[in-house]
């Protein structure tokens, strides 16, 4: 005890000597979102798809599901199975929030028809219940497990983040219409979780999935500032009880008494106000993070922001992608030591949309542009790739690499992503400016009307993020003569084209970085208009009123302008944009030797269809050109970058020992085409990469093509983290349990017997296989080598045995081989018993 004291009065005593060297909250109040209209050439189509596309497309699919049906079956009593994963409700609850916002930016009749009707099917299941407790799963599946209480498990049942999502979609809908029904079935759920959690003699209950932390802060938030709302509701309000709650879930973990403990996955290995590295399950660890600042800014406690500014550091110095992404670990959907961040990476979409939530708040506690620079990482690169450029499909998982086969999905057994997605981004509007002492805050870079009162007097302020007519070639890459052209009609485009002020020129952010913000006050008033000055860019420029500002005051990461406005008066900001290489940390393994191209906020990835068909072989030179152009009628209207590389190609050596570079075979000049990282995945199948070589150790020489590598693979079943692709790639395994490579895997069948198969485009003579199978044992996952196995041809319509074939073995670290009489067809099928309670896998399979 003694012990633990100590540690708690060191860490208290350095968050005050933190906060005391410069980092004390500077708190923001962010413009709602009926004080903002978007009016942007890059976000206004996007917006408009989501409202349009992807919200009907996901409650058509959660109805489907029988998600809405849960809470029909709660309402009528009668029982019966549970629709989807007992997380079901909390969706709803977040499609409800997300759309809320929506609304809060432009009324829509018929979505908030929809949503009442929704809500009225909630109100009616709450109702049942004398406490207004609501988790459809539990009272369907596991009616005394009420909490994960009574040998119950809440990792499982979601039952907390269930009820926090409701009281978050309810703060939310009555913000955006003023209607109460769900704010009143909210409030009777609070109080129902405060009358039964805290401290003794109440029960020790914390959230096995966090949400509910933040949310209780927005309801105490909500009283606060409209006491006059306490009266319509049904039951007693005293909002300093969910407050109280909030902060009982958070200091609470590492608490176990009478309960179970979710150790580092949950966040509860030890109390939160003591962790220096943030651990588990990336989506629960940015959320409780985003719920420990909320609480930290309305109860000003020190140690909290010091604890949030902790975490984040870690996070976002050690344990983040480069695209803003979280989570390099599949088997627990989260992190992984520092600098641990392989290519293959899991980067939940739900991660990176938590991680916004985490910058964004911490940005309005402290009023450090560093915040919102990451909120901008994130937003352009791993959160908009979560969802496709039609609307209608989705990643649940943005690797930085991926295989051939990798395509996005209509739908997923745990749909989560789409409705965090639709969240952040309906939240959208509320993220471009913030307000604080005799100051405006700009801190994303988005074309937009805003209407604001500062000192009392009111101000329009308005953000244009195009430049029509206007000269910006000094964003543009210096001028480089044609590349030539290589193979693939993707790499002859990429050779073509843009020369320095083409007529496709970009004419918007992020494409381009010159910003216009227009004040207008009502009468001349003096206050702070505040640029975030991002870090991604080296030596921005200020125009006031056409005039350069020879030097200007940077405070925070923001370019202060502080003088008497006028009506009328203009800023110009110029954002030069480079192509850059970027490169990690010498620590991360998976990245030496390599380099990301990005401009602007923007991350780029190679698609194999753009550049030949294949890019594990491409070498990108230090002193390589690259040239930025844009192309309105490609992938929705992007910049692209190309530029010239070396392929490698596996050859025979000649037979001497030295040669001169200029004659080494197997080398070649090629050009490439890079794209947005947001925008992969929106065409046919095909090989993505992120991170490229800049030195030819690093680079795979493509190898000569065997009879398995062209051969078209199928399987009975493929898990959507995996690819087919793994089966004939010629990548070599190190081991039968080689993470870093493709795999594919039946994941999550287990015992079942499977097959996986070659097609070839001939008839072709085979004589031998030779197979190395995916096994986990080592790292205690959920695949082994199969049972057993046999191999099959296609003998006209039908399967036949393979005559006279050997035994097929099952030995780790190894190929297996199976050699037969030589024989013509034109499929071969492996048909493969998985072991009782285990999945399986392979990692190469060859043919001779």
């Amino acid at each position: 005890m003694r012990t633990l004291l100590n540690s708690t009065l060191l860490l208290n005593a350095l968050a005050t000597l933190v906060l005391a060297q410069g980092t004390k909250p500077n708190p923001l109040t962010p413009l709602s979102i009926q004080q903002v209209v978007v009016e942007d050439e890059f976000w206004t189509p996007r917006l408009k798809v989501w409202r349009a596309v992807t919200v009907p497309d996901c409650f058509a699919k959660f109805e489907k599901d029988g998600a809405l049906a849960n809470f029909d079956k709660v309402r009528d009593g009668t029982g019966g199975e549970h629709g989807g994963p007992p997380w079901y409700d909390g969706l709803i609850y977040e499609m409800i929030r997300g759309c809320a916002d929506f609304l809060a930016a432009r009324r829509d009749p018929a979505l908030e028809s929809r949503l009442d009707g929704y809500i009225e099917r909630i109100a009616a299941a709450a109702a049942r219940d004398t406490d207004g407790y609501l988790n459809t799963y539990t009272q369907l599946r596991e009616p005394t497990h009420r909490w994960g209480l009574n040998g119950g498990n809440d990792n499982w049942q979601h039952d907390v983040y269930n009820a926090g999502a409701m009281i978050e979609a309810a703060v939310h809908y009555y913000r955006a219409t003023g209607k109460m029904p769900l704010l009143k079935t909210a409030v009777r759920l609070a109080n129902h979780m405060a009358d039964v959690m805290g401290p003794s003699p109440k029960k020790n209950v914390v959230p096995g999935h966090s949400l509910g932390e933040e949310a209780l802060v927005k309801l105490y938030l909500l009283f606060r500032e409209k006491p006059e709302l306490k009266s319509p509701m049904s039951v007693p309000v005293d909002e300093q009880r969910y407050l109280k709650l909030a902060e009982f879930w958070i200091e609470n973990r590492g608490n176990h008494e009478g309960r179970k403990s979710y150790g580092p996955y949950g966040q509860d290995h030890k109390p939160v106000l003591q962790q220096e590295t943030i651990e588990g399950h990336a989506v629960r660890a940015t959320l409780l993070c985003a719920g420990l600042v909320a609480a930290g800014s309305v109860n000003g406690r020190e140690d909290y922001l010091a604890a949030a500014q902790r975490l984040w550091a870690n996070m976002v110095e050690r344990r983040m992608y480069v695209i803003g992404g979280l989570g390099a670990i599949a088997g627990h959907e989260g992190f992984g030591p520092d600098y641990v961040l392989p290519n293959n990476g899991y980067l939940e979409t739900c991660a990176a949309i938590g991680a916004g939530f985490f910058h964004h708040n911490l940005n309005l506690a402290l009023g450090d542009a560093r915040y919102a620079d990451e909120l901008e990482r994130v937003l352009y690169n791993g959160v908009l790739s979560g969802v496709s450029l039609k609307g209608d499909t989705y990643f649940y998982e943005n690797p930085l690499e991926a295989g051939k086969n990798r395509t996005r999905w209509a739908w997923h057994g745990c749909p989560c992503c789409p409705p965090m997605f639709l969240k952040i981004m309906g939240a959208l509007p509320g993220y471009i400016y913030a307000q604080g002492t005799n100051s405006v805050y700009a801190n994303l870079f988005v074309g937009s009307r805003a209407n604001l009162t500062v000192n009392g007097v009111k101000v329009a302020l308005r953000q244009t993020t195009h430049s029509r007519g206007r000269d910006f070639k000094r964003n543009e890459v210096p001028h480089t003569p044609s590349l030539s052209p290589t193979g693939g009609e993707g790499a002859r485009r990429a050779g073509e084209g843009a020369t320095r002020g083409s007529s496709n020129a970009a004419s918007s952010y992020p494409w381009q970085g010159d910003i216009q913000f227009i004040v207008e006050p009502e009468r001349e008033t003096e206050f702070a208009l505040n640029l975030r000055m991002p870090g991604w860019c080296a030596e921005p420029q200020i125009k006031l009123n056409g005039q350069p500002l020879a030097s200007f005051e940077k405070v925070r990461g923001y370019a202060r302008l502080e003088r008497s406005w006028q009506r009328g008066d203009v800023v110009e900001l110029s954002l030069p944009m480079p192509v850059e290489r970027i490169q990690a940390h010498p620590k991360v393994e998976a990245a030496l030797g390599r380099v990301v191209l990005q401009r602007g906020p923007i991350v780029y990835c190679l698609e194999a269809c753009d550049n030949g068909g294949h890019l594990r072989n491409l070498v990108l030179p230090p002193d390589s050109p690259l040239i930025a152009e844009h192309r309105a009628d490609f992938l929705g209207g992007v910049t692209v970058i190309r530029g010239a590389a070396l392929g490698l190609h596996r050859v025979d050596w000649p037979d001497t020992l030295y040669l001169p570079h200029s004659r080494v075979p197997g080398v070649t000049n090629v050009n490439f085409l890079a794209i947005p990282y947001f925008a992969n995945a929106n065409r046919q199948p095909t090989e993505m990469r992120v991170w490229m070589a800049s030195a030819p150790i690093k680079a795979e020489p493509l190898p000569l093509p065997t009879l398995a590598s062209e051969a078209t693979p199928s399987a009975s079943r493929c898990w959507t983290n995996d690819t087919l692709a793994g089966l004939n790639d010629q990548v070599e395994p190190a081991a039968s349990d080689d993470a870093k490579i493709p795999r594919f895997t039946w994941w999550d069948h287990r015992g079942t017997k499977e097959w996986v198969q070659y097609d070839f485009d001939r008839t072709q003579k085979v004589s031998a296989v030779e197979v190395y199978w995916w096994d986990e044992r080592r790292i205690n996952a959920h695949c082994r080598v199969p049972q057993s196995w046999r191999l099959l041809f296609k003998d006209g319509t039908e399967w036949k045995l393979v005559p006279g074939a050997s035994e097929g073995g099952t030995k780790m670290d190894q190929y297996n081989r199976v050699t037969f009489p030589a024989l013509s067809t034109p499929a071969l099928r492996m048909e493969v018993q998985l072991q009782p309670e285990w999945s399986g896998g392979i990692l190469e399979w060859r043919l001779e």
